[in-house]
């Protein structure tokens, strides 16, 4: 084990040592196996050294590929849960008897932890945590900055629901902490508060709380205006059409706000323009514009070919686009538009779809059950289709629904009464947990 890691220092240190060791039991190089999880080395190796925290996301793919048999999944539930809200308005506590309390507290969660099968909330922790920040000093900006793009990172994996409880926790803790911003960094907390907030109106529309995901969008909106970033707006307007898009919110209004979008980036090889391209591309197709829809594709690669190399590499964060969303993109519009390229589409996508992200590769594969019942072999097509929800478990998002819903739209007009057709659609639904 390194000696630069103290196992002794704080339970954050010693969840970095475990996770070294099982590293280096493992043979494995930090930036092979970030590479696998889908987390940045250099944030792998700051979770080892216990200078900063680890998602629990990250951490249960950490644990599968590291084959810790659930050693680091229970270890970092004790060490780094997080529920900063639970203690927003706690005032710290640091006399004996308040202490001792706290102490009665964990020894009680922790025993509780070890005589269980699940990982439970290890109650103290919260409490702790106030007294620890009340004397070295609550997060700074850059720990939110980093907080918030890994939430970036989970957004493609994680199931929804989990991902709003603790994005809730934590935007609240944020407004706290905001509160007591010096003035030459209220830029920076903006841009925190924008992207945390836009986070949040994605995974609410993502866990099918349609209503609650509108009203945020508005609330990012705003967010997005107070850091004076056109491109942090214009990123909002299509965050909001894309799930617009699976909604099926009138593409009236969802081409109003990429018109929008589009002029903010005035066509600028950034990250919104792509956004807004693509998106644009999918909606005309539903209103049976294909030749607007392939002009839009066409200038959509244009301009991706303009993207910065920063852009086209970063597969692992909300800030990239690389040529995997081009091709995602291009099949989707194949696909609902019967293109003759649809099938080699679908087959160019999933050869460049990354291995742990299952909503995206479940998406791509609904593609072709589109095209499989649009040729006629409905009951086939159907039980594909049911097939890929039912791998994806809990794992299932808003959107994924209405993609395998669209596979029953495609079925010929003559055949859509067929009770296979309807018991399918029946079937079409987020888990009890997410609605």
């Amino acid at each position: 084990m390194s000696h630069s890691i103290d196992p002794a220092r704080s339970p954050l240190h010693l969840f970095g040592a475990v996770l070294h060791h099982y590293r280096e039991v493992s043979g494995t190089p930090l930036r092979e196996v970030g590479g696998k999880v889908l987390v940045d080395y250099s944030l792998l190796a700051r979770w080892e050294r216990g200078v900063r925290p680890a998602p629990a996301d990250a951490v249960r793919r950490l644990d599968t590929y590291l084959n810790a048999g659930g050693v680091l999944v229970a270890l970092h539930a004790i060490v780094t849960r997080q529920a900063a809200a639970a203690v927003a308005g706690s005032p710290a506590v640091t006399d004996a008897d308040s202490m001792d309390h706290i102490r009665r507290t964990l020894l009680a969660g922790l025993a509780a932890l070890g005589a269980s099968a699940v990982v439970p909330p290890v109650e103290g922790l919260d409490q702790l945590r106030a007294v620890i920040d009340h004397r070295v000093g609550a997060p700074d900006i850059a720990e939110w900055e980093e907080r918030a793009w890994e939430y970036g990172l989970q957004l493609p994996s994680r199931a929804p629901v989990s991902l709003v409880a603790d994005l809730s926790l934590d935007l609240l803790a944020f407004q706290k902490a905001v509160a007591g911003a010096p003035g030459d960094e209220l830029s920076r907390w903006a841009r925190v508060n924008a992207r945390l907030t836009f986070l949040l109106a994605t995974v609410l529309g993502q866990a099918g709380k349609r209503q609650e995901s509108w009203t945020w969008w508005a609330t990012a909106r705003r967010a997005a205006q107070q850091t004076s970033d056109n491109e942090a707006v214009a990123m909002v307007d299509c965050g909001e059409v894309i799930q617009g898009f699976y909604e099926g919110r009138p593409p009236a209004l969802l081409l109003s706000r990429l018109d929008d979008a589009l002029a903010l980036t005035q066509g600028r090889p950034i990250l919104a323009t792509v956004g807004a391209l693509a998106t644009r591309a999918q909606v005309l197709t539903l209103l049976g514009d294909h030749v607007g829809a392939q002009s839009s594709l066409d200038r959509l690669a244009r301009v991706f070919d303009a993207l910065p190399d920063q852009v086209t590499a970063d597969e692992l964060s909300p800030d990239g686009w690389t040529e995997r969303r081009l091709l995602h993109t291009r099949s989707l519009v194949y696909t609902l538009s019967a293109h003759p390229a649809a099938e080699q589409a679908q087959r160019e996508a999933l050869q460049a779809h990354p291995s742990g992200v299952p909503r995206g590769e479940a998406q791509l594969r609904l593609h072709g059950a589109m095209s499989a019942v649009r040729n006629g072999d409905v009951a086939d097509g159907l039980e594909h289709a049911r097939r890929i929800m039912a791998d994806l478990g809990s794992n299932v998002s808003q959107w994924v629904v209405q993609t395998a819903s669209m596979v029953a739209d495609a079925v010929p007009a003559q055949e859509r009464a067929r009770e296979v057709v309807r018991d399918y659609r029946a079937g079409l639904v987020l888990p009890r947990a997410a609605t």
